[in-house]
């Protein structure tokens, strides 16, 4: 249907319809960007999952040999915030101030190096 403009991924999380429809409405993207975003909101969509299913579990279990060992979600729920951290890092969006997030971690580190050390122009 020629003149629709496509509907985004459906994600189940507010959080990750949150962040599509902001990023989206806000940024022009390259597909390759799109996807890294998509990934991104999917990883919320499964973090809000791993949340709700460790609410009110233990965090610890039983292994093999009946000794306690820490609940396995814990582990997937710790990768996969790690994985929604790469994919927001790769993306590098502006801040409010217009800078991405690299830029503005190295401005501050080079105003901290200046400080300590005077040095800077």
């Amino acid at each position: 249907m020629a003149g629709k403009k496509a509907a985004g991924p459906r994600f189940s999380s507010a959080d990750a319809r949150e962040l599509w429809a902001e990023a989206t409405s806000t940024y022009e993207m390259a597909a390759h960007e799109r996807l890294i975003l998509k990934g991104a909101c999917t990883a919320l969509d499964k973090i809000a999952a791993l949340e709700d299913e460790l609410d009110g579990a233990s965090l610890m279990s039983k292994g093999s040999m009946g000794q306690d060992v820490a609940n396995p979600l814990l582990g997937e729920l710790r990768q996969t915030q790690a994985a929604f951290d790469r994919a927001m890092k790769q993306l590098a969006l502006p801040d409010a101030d217009g800078e991405d997030a690299g830029s503005s971690r190295s401005s501050s580190a080079r105003a901290a190096a200046e400080a300590r050390w005077g040095t800077g122009g």
